[in-house]
């Protein structure tokens, strides 16, 4: 670190020792919330621990060569005491994750201020005076990442990289500042103009030959969340020891870097980068020879799709027979998705107007709702918004209404409800992914056995991954049709690591599931008969398989949901009731005070896996709602050991019911704040006589054993 004499420095070595006292009072206060039943010396050293932290993120900050304006707006911040923006701002530093980094834009808890702050990020961009830390998403932040990045490709002597965005806040201006740093390091850079899809992106990579992606984007995550993804070769998320190679680089680099770069004004209409070695993606007039249009693009990446349809007959004969509802939750799916449905000569469309339009801000979201396709939550607003614009009586008629996330890499499905389970889902339901990847793989399995040319004919080739939490409904429909079914942690990253593996034995894979509504389909992308798509999950291809999937049910004069009951008959297959409860319920664990809650439940989970362990071992184990807890699992990778404990449980714990099927998992999240409880209780002899009967006992009893392990681990 440089010595730094300039007049914000100066100025926060006088603030430092009151700042200092001020802080501590302010921290000791909501330590003391939830920190009052442990014994002095671990309260005072874990309160040490983070203060200490804070301070030396914020003496960083304030000592190295970043512009001097940012520290006067901390200097501002400091002297307005407002304590809680400081904390959130200096915390931590972001690190780089399973496939890039993700944070917040704006650190007030504040709904007044934090929706101020975004909308003068929104028209200002990196001439607002909104605070910025080592633990936001800010100008500083990212090029100290992209600095990393730049430091590893260059030792792997790559030289090309592809560059998008979405609609979120200040995205344009994060990725023309990544441009110019590319560009200036020597690299070519193929630059999409426009916001894009990040299954556009991971196509692009491998279209142009690119040796990486990078999307602007925070997926999911509610509106104040930014951050960039990581795409590499197969358009897939890195690999682990690609990831740790970043990290490293990134880790060893300081905020003692070349600031130059942000001098140019990002903002500007007719921005010009500093080199012409870029391949713009636009709509636009072309400027020269070597651009291309961003709609060429689009295309070619659903003619790719397009040759994922299994049966083009059925979807032909009745594409125009069915009526869809289409949300873009303001991000980047419309237009992709309104092309897919051209393709597909989808007609009968509906399209909620208030969404499909990229909107910065979410407008129709809080500023703490996340934006994730299998949330209730967000189908809620959804279905309130298209009756807004066009009635229940035509959301009565829709086959379906679908929405993809901001990024379009996961699509959420809403579908009616026949009158005879009204009385268990109401009048319409969300599918849960569960259930939308049996229909796919169903679907897919069934579609392989009509087809004697079709290069999955070898089911002894054929096999899916699916992450631990996905539904073993999957297992049980690969055991019926005699195909492996791989488990994975949660995240594309792993899966896509375990699809490379076993392309190595000359396996195709026909499907890639998450819980979260991740999906995707990969073949073989080593052996040139079997390429398929990207190695990463996809809301379009997911659009296009459903829509596919409704025509056939259409042919046969059925629902989806007569198609997913007629999966349960199978007495090899049977109901799988399955439940994710999030905690909390609405928005993220966020301040001191909630994030000490969130660690304190977590020990409380761990507790509860040591107790019930002590207790199978005497052979008097745990009852749930009068059934026992035969084993427990742990899932420890090591990766946040040093900021919770050794063999911190990262990827979960699982709680078995007598049963190596039927079990709860309590995972934290790793792409926010928050805890999930995911139920799985499997039924058997499901008919038409009795499926209202059962699916009401199932869906009842995952709900009581939730509520019963909530009880059990202490949430407030």
């Amino acid at each position: 670190m440089s010595f730094d004499n300039s007049k914000s420095y100066l100025e926060y070595k006088n603030l430092r020792n009151n700042l200092k006292n001020d802080l501590l009072v302010f921290i000791e206060k909501e330590f003391r919330s939830y920190l009052s039943d442990i014994n002095k010396n671990e309260f005072l050293l874990k309160k040490a621990k983070f203060f200490e932290k804070i301070l030396l993120n914020l003496d960083n900050w304030m000592e190295s060569q970043i512009p001097e304006k940012y520290k006067q707006i901390v200097i501002k911040t400091i002297s307005q005491k407002k304590w809680s923006n400081i904390i959130e701002a200096f915390k931590q530093e972001l690190s780089f994750g399973t496939s890039g980094i993700r944070g917040k834009l704006v650190v007030s808890l504040d709904e007044k201020e934090c929706i101020d702050d975004l909308k003068s990020l929104d028209k200002f961009g990196f001439e607002s005076d909104v605070l910025r830390g080592t633990n936001s998403i800010n100008e500083i932040t990212i090029m100290k990442n992209i600095f990393g990045l730049i430091n590893y490709m260059k030792k792997k002597k790559l030289s090309t990289i592809v560059i998008g965005y979405d609609s979120r806040v200040c995205s344009n201006l994060f990725s023309r500042l990544i441009a110019n740093m590319f560009l200036k390091n020597n690299f070519s850079v193929i630059f999409f103009n426009q916001i894009n899809s990040l299954p556009e992106l991971s196509f692009a990579v491998t279209h142009f030959k690119a040796d990486m992606g990078i999307e602007i984007t925070a997926s999911h995550n509610d509106k104040r969340y930014n951050g960039y993804k990581l795409i590499t070769q197969h358009g897939s998320p890195p690999t682990s020891k690609i990831r740790e190679k970043i990290f490293h680089e990134i880790s060893n680099t300081s905020l003692d870097i070349s600031y130059e770069l942000l001098s140019y004004d990002y903002n500007d209409k007719n921005f010009s980068f500093i080199s012409d070695d870029v391949l713009i993606i636009n709509d636009f007039s072309l400027s020269n020879f070597t651009d291309k249009s961003k709609n060429t693009l689009t295309n070619e990446y659903l003619e790719q799709i397009s040759n994922l349809v299994f049966d083009k007959d059925v979807v032909k004969k009745f594409a125009s027979d069915i009526s869809i509802g289409y949300s873009a939750l303001h991000g980047t799916g419309f237009v992709p998705v309104s092309k897919l449905f051209e393709r597909l000569n989808i007609t009968n469309i509906k399209y909620i107007s208030k969404m499909i339009q990229p909107d910065s801000l979410f407008s129709l979201f809080d500023s703490k709702q996340i934006l994730d396709p299998s949330n209730p939550l967000t189908s809620n607003v959804v279905v309130d918004t298209f009756n807004d614009e066009y009635g229940e009586d035509e959301f009565k008629k829709l086959d379906l209404l679908c929405y993809t996330d901001p990024d379009a890499d996961r699509l959420g499905i809403i579908i009616k409800v026949p009158k005879n389970e009204q009385v268990i889902y109401g009048q319409w339901k969300l599918l849960k992914a569960n259930d939308v990847w049996a229909l796919f793989l169903w679907y897919i399995l069934e579609n392989i056995l009509k087809n004697n040319n079709s290069p999955f004919n070898n089911f002894d080739q054929l096999f899916i991954v699916k992450s631990f939490v996905t539904s073993d409904l999957l297992l049980y429909i690969s055991n019926k049709y005699k195909i492996e079914c791989i488990d994975g942690k949660v995240g594309f990253s792993d899966l896509s690591e375990i699809v490379r593996k076993k392309w190595k034995e000359n396996k195709l894979n026909i499907g890639m599931f998450e819980e979260s509504c991740g999906f995707g389909i990969s073949g073989n992308l080593e052996n040139d008969l079997t390429k398929l798509h990207i190695l990463e999950k996809d809301g379009i291809l997911s659009l296009s398989l459903i829509i596919e999937i409704l025509c056939y049910a259409k042919s046969k004069n059925l629902s989806l949901h007569d198609l997913l009951n007629k999966i349960y008959f199978d007495n090899e297959i049977g109901f799988f009731a399955t439940s994710r409860k999030e905690l909390p319920e609405q928005g993220i664990f966020e301040g001191i005070s909630e994030e000490l809650h969130q660690e304190n439940i977590l020990k409380n989970v761990e507790n509860l896996y040591f107790e019930a362990s002590e207790k199978i071992k005497n052979n008097k184990p745990l009852l749930l709602c009068g059934i026992p807890i035969s084993k427990v699992e742990k899932f420890s990778t090591g990766r946040y050991d040093s900021k919770f404990w050794k063999n911190f449980p990262d990827e979960g714990i699982r709680f078995f019911l007598n049963s190596k099927i039927n079990h709860i998992t309590i995972r934290s999240s790793g792409t926010e704040p928050k805890l999930r409880i995911f139920v799985q209780y499997r039924i058997s002899n499901i008919s038409e006589k009795n499926i209202v009967e059962k699916k009401l006992l199932a869906e009842n009893f995952i709900k009581k054993l939730s509520n019963e392990i909530e009880k059990l681990i202490k949430i407030d």
